[in-house]
C-alpha cells in the first residue's frame, strides 16, 4: 500500500511573503469548496513555512490538516500518517488534549477500516490523555468509538456499558457543547445497541424520538432513525406490517439527498428485508448496495455487500465467480491498508513512548522532591508486583504443562487407537472373512460392514489427532489443513502470510489454533453446506487474530447450542487465554473469529 505522502506544490499556489495565518485561511477556502487535493498542498506549505520558523504549534496543525483531508479522500493510510505525526509532536508540546484528539481521529479510521480491536487499543489510549478534562465532546467521541468496536464484536453488553459512561459524562455536564447532529448519532447507536440485546421496546421510543425531532429540520438523521426503526422491526417480528414502508421510505429520501452512505445502509437492509421472501428483489438492492460501497471505495461495505449477494445469486443460479474473486480481492486489499496502518502506528510508537517516559520521569522528580516517602511506596509496590509476578508466572507455567499433558495424552490415545484397537479390529475382519471367505449371510455381511465402518472411524479419530510440527514448517503445515477440506464443491481461500508470521506464537498456542480450526472445518463439512470460505490471519505487538467466514446455512444463536466439538474449541482458547466468538444467521453463513494475546 503507497501512501501519498508528496504533492508537489503548485507555483502558483506559492507566495514566499504569505504568513503562516494567512496560509491556513487559504487552506480553508480551498476546504470550503471540498477542493481537498489544493488543501492538501497548501498545508504542506504551511508545513514547510512553519519547519522554516520552528513553529511547533504550526507544524502540528500542518499534519493534522493533511491528515482531515486525506481521510475526506477516503485515502485513509495517508490520513492515519498523518494524524500520527501530529500525535508525535503533541507530545513533544505536552499537549495532553490534542494528543487525546489525534489518538481519536486515528482510532476511528482503525473502526472503519473493521480493524475493531485496535481500534480499541487506540480510543483507549486517548482516554489516558482526555478523563478527567472538561473536552466532553472528545471523551464522548472515544466512548464512541469504543461501544461501537464492542458492538461490531458480538460483544453488545459492553457496547452498551461504555454506551452508559457517554450519557453519565452528558448528564454531568448537561452545558457541554454537543451538536445535535453528533448527539443523534449517539443517541443512534445506543438504540442500534439495544435492539441487538433484543430490549426493542427501550430501542424503539429512542428511535422514534429522533424521527420526531429530525422529521421537518434534518432529513439525513430522519432518513437514518426510520431506516434503523424499520430494520429492528422486523428484526423483532418478520412480519411487521410497518418494516417495509419505513425501510423504502428512508431510501426515498437518501436518493433524494444521494449519499453514498446512507444508500448502502437502506439497501442492505432491504437486501435482508426481502432475503427469504423475494430473492430477486432482494438481489437488486444487494447489488446496489455494492455499486455505491464500490464508488465510495468502502472494502467493509463492499465484503458486506458481498456477504448478501452471493448467497442470493447461489439461491437463484446465478454464477457467483466474479464477485467471489472480488471478494478475495477486497479483503486481501482491505488486510494490507490494516496492516499499513499498524507500521505506521508501530514504527513511531517505540519513539512516542520514550517521550512520554521522559515527561514523566520530570513529574515524578518533582513529586520526589516533596514527598520522599514516596521512595518507601514505591518498593513496597514492586515488592507487590514482584510476588503477584511470582504467582502469575506459577499459574503460567501450571497452565502449560497442563497444555502439554493434554497433548501428549491425545497423542498417546491415537497411537492406541491406531495400533491397538484399530488393528484388532482390522484383525476380526480377516478372520470373519476367512473362516467364511464366500459370506451371503445377510447377519454376517452386516457384522462385516459394521466392523468396517468401525474400524474408517478409529483410523479418522486417530489422523486427527496426529502430531504437529510447531517449528518452521508449521505455517506450511496450517495451510494443508484449511486446503484439505476444500474440493469442487467448497472453495477456500486464505492469505499468503509472511514467513515469520508464526515465530513469535508458542507451540503451545499453535497447537491449539490448528485444532480449533480443524474443528470449525469439520463442522462446515458436515453441517453447513458452504460452497465458499474465507480464513485470513492478522496480528500485531498485542494479538493475533484469524476470522473465518463461510456462506452456508448458518444457525439461529436463539435455538444453537454449541456441540461437543465447539465447547472443546471454546475451552481451548481459554486455555491460551484467547477467546473465540460465533455469529451466524439461518442462511447467512457462520462468521468466527478467534482472537489471543501475544
Amino acid at each position: 500500500m503507497k501512501l501519498i505522502k508528496d504533492i508537489p506544490l503548485s507555483p502558483s499556489l506559492v507566495q514566499t511573503t504569505d504568513s503562516l495565518e494567512l496560509i491556513k485561511k487559504q487552506i480553508g477556502g480551498y476546504a470550503k469548496k471540498k477542493d481537498y487535493k489544493n488543501a492538501i498542498i497548501l498545508s504542506k506549505k504551511l508545513l514547510q513555512r512553519a519547519q522554516q520558523q520552528l513553529d511547533s504549534n504550526y507544524i502540528s496543525n500542518a499534519h493534522w490538516r493533511q491528515g482531515y483531508y486525506f481521510k475526506k479522500m477516503d485515502l485513509l493510510d495517508s490520513a492515519y500518517f498523518y494524524y500520527d505525526k501530529s500525535y508525535a509532536i503533541n507530545l513533544k508540546l505536552k499537549d495532553s488534549i490534542a494528543a487525546g484528539d489525534r489518538l481519536m481521529d486515528m482510532a476511528n479510521i482503525q473502526k472503519s477500516l473493521g480493524d475493531y480491536n485496535g481500534g480499541m487499543i487506540t480510543a483507549t489510549e486517548g482516554l489516558k490523555y482526555l478523563e478527567g478534562s472538561m473536552e466532553v465532546e472528545s471523551i464522548s467521541g472515544l466512548y464512541q468509538t469504543i461501544s461501537v468496536c464492542q458492538k461490531e464484536l458480538g460483544h453488545y453488553d459492553e457496547a452498551l456499558r461504555w454506551s452508559n459512561k457517554i450519557f453519565d459524562l452528558l448528564k454531568k455536564h448537561s452545558t457541554a457543547n454537543i451538536t445535535m447532529a453528533n448527539l443523534y448519532v449517539l443517541k443512534n447507536t445506543r438504540a442500534n445497541i439495544l435492539a441487538l440485546l433484543e430490549k426493542y421496546p427501550k430501542s424503539f421510543d429512542i428511535l422514534k424520538s429522533i424521527a420526531q425531532d429530525t422529521q421537518n429540520s434534518d432529513p439525513t438523521q430522519y432518513a437514518r432513525a426510520i431506516c434503523n426503526l424499520g430494520h429492528y422491526k422486523w428484526m423483532q417480528n418478520p412480519n411487521n406490517p410497518e418494516s417495509e414502508s419505513l425501510l423504502l421510505n428512508s431510501l426515498q429520501i437518501r436518493q433524494d439527498l444521494n449519499t453514498a452512505t446512507g444508500l448502502i445502509s437502506s439497501n442492505v437492509h432491504l437486501a435482508e428485508y426481502y432475503f427469504e421472501t423475494n430473492k430477486s428483489k432482494a438481489l437488486d438492492y444487494a447489488a446496489q448496495a455494492l455499486d455505491n460501497s464500490i464508488k465510495i471505495n468502502n472494502s467493509v461495505a463492499i465484503l458486506e455487500s458481498l456477504d448478501l449477494l452471493l448467497p442470493l445469486k447461489k439461491a437463484l443460479g446465478q454464477d457467483v465467480s466474479d464477485e467471489a474473486i472480488l471478494y478475495s480481492k477486497v479483503q486481501n486489499n482491505l488486510e494490507k491498508t490494516k496492516q499499513t496502518v499498524r507500521a505506521i502506528y508501530a514504527a513511531t510508537k517505540y519513539d512516542n513512548d520514550n517521550l512520554e517516559k521522559k515527561n514523566l520521569t520530570l513529574l515524578a522528580q518533582v513529586a520526589i522532591k516533596e514527598k520522599q516517602n514516596i521512595l518507601a511506596l514505591s518498593t513496597a509496590l514492586i515488592l507487590m508486583i514482584l510476588i503477584v509476578f511470582v504467582i502469575y508466572f506459577k499459574n503460567q507455567q501450571k497452565k502449560r504443562e497442563r497444555l502439554e499433558t493434554a497433548y501428549k495424552t491425545e497423542l498417546r490415545l491415537s497411537k492406541k487407537l491406531h495400533d491397538e484397537l484399530g488393528n484388532d479390529i482390522f484383525y476380526l475382519m480377516t478372520q470373519l472373512q476367512k473362516e467364511n471367505p464366500n459370506i451371503t449371510d445377510t447377519q454376517d455381511t452386516q457384522i462385516l460392514e459394521g466392523l468396517d465402518h468401525i474400524y474408517k472411524r478409529v483410523r479418522d479419530i486417530s489422523k486427527e489427532y496426529t502430531a504437529i510440527d510447531t517449528g518452521k514448517n508449521y505455517g506450511k503445515e496450517f495451510f494443508t489443513l484449511l486446503n484439505s477440506y476444500g474440493n469442487h464443491k467448497t472453495k477456500i481461500i486464505t492469505k499468503e502470510l509472511p514467513p515469520d508470521f508464526w515465530e513469535d506464537v508458542t507451540a503451545e498456542a499453535k497447537i491449539e489454533i490448528y485444532r480449533v480450526l480443524q474443528e470449525l472445518l469439520v463442522n462446515m463439512k458436515k453441517h453447513s453446506q458452504a460452497t465458499l470460505v474465507a480464513i485470513s490471519c492478522s496480528k500485531n505487538q498485542k494479538q493475533l487474530s484469524i476470522k473465518y467466514v463461510d456462506n452456508g446455512v448458518g444457525f439461529s444463536k436463539k435455538e444453537h447450542h454449541l456441540g461437543n466439538g465447539l465447547k472443546n474449541a471454546e475451552n481451548r482458547m481459554k486455555g491460551i487465554k484467547g477467546n473465540i466468538t460465533l455469529d451466524s444467521k439461518p442462511n447467512k453463513g457462520v462468521t468466527a473469529i478467534i482472537t489471543f494475546a501475544m
